[in-house]
């Protein structure tokens, strides 16, 4: 179990992973500190600072620059992820080169595959396997796509792929989380289909897909 406890201010995330420690989690994880420009040594005493205060819990460096707004270099990634208590790194760039480089630089570093699109993709590259959001919904997909890739078997994980990718394709017309909560509701594992504020609703002509979906998806794990 991983608590996400990265903040703008290095105070805060330090507290939530105390928090984190204290209440039983096996990791902590962190973006980049965002928002402001920072240079890469603010990065590292950022990070150093939450893993002094997470009691011991490994790391898990997130490098999201389309979210986080920084584009961390192979040198960067290299020296964070070679920081004392870090665990693991979870790559969402959608440079799957990077990730090769990553797994053929440090091949006993635990490697996350970010975005879900490419999940497949990033197990080839080298990845251990994936941290993502449609995970909620149709995980057992996901695992059958990693099963897949053990045994050598690229078609069946490129079909289960397309498979994942449809769902993808209407979630983001939607509105990936905004969708992801609706879908989740229909499926009766959240009550409230609501992201927080400034999220808005979800679009209502997109209502019946999402149930339908749901249903689906309901009826295929069963």
């Amino acid at each position: 179990l991983i608590a996400h406890v990265g903040c703008v201010s290095t105070a805060e995330s330090q507290q939530l992973a105390m928090a984190a420690a204290r209440v039983g989690f096996d990791a902590v994880s962190a973006v980049t500190p965002f928002y402001y420009p920072f240079s890469f040594e603010e990065h590292c005493d950022h990070y150093r600072a939450i893993i002094d205060s997470a009691d011991g819990l490994p790391m898990v460096v997130y490098n999201i620059p389309a979210l986080s707004g920084v584009k961390l270099t192979l040198d960067q990634i290299n020296t964070l992820v070679t920081l004392p208590g870090v665990g693991a790194l979870k790559q969402t760039s959608g440079d799957l080169f990077q990730m090769e480089q990553i797994r053929r630089a440090h091949p006993d570093l635990v490697l996350y595959n970010g975005y879900d699109e490419i999940f497949a993709s990033g197990l080839l590259a080298g990845a251990d396997g994936g941290i993502g959001s449609t995970y909620n919904i149709m995980g057992w997909r996901y695992q059958a796509i990693a099963k897949a890739v053990r045994e050598g078997d690229n078609a069946t994980a490129q079909r289960l792929q397309s498979e994942c990718n449809k769902v993808i394709d209407l979630l983001i017309k939607a509105g990936v989380f905004r969708g992801l909560k609706t879908v989740l509701h229909y499926m009766d594992v959240v009550s409230v289909p609501l992201c927080r504020k400034p999220f808005a609703p979800v679009d209502e002509k997109f209502v019946p897909e999402l149930k339908a979906l749901a249903e689906q998806l309901m009826a295929e794990k069963r």
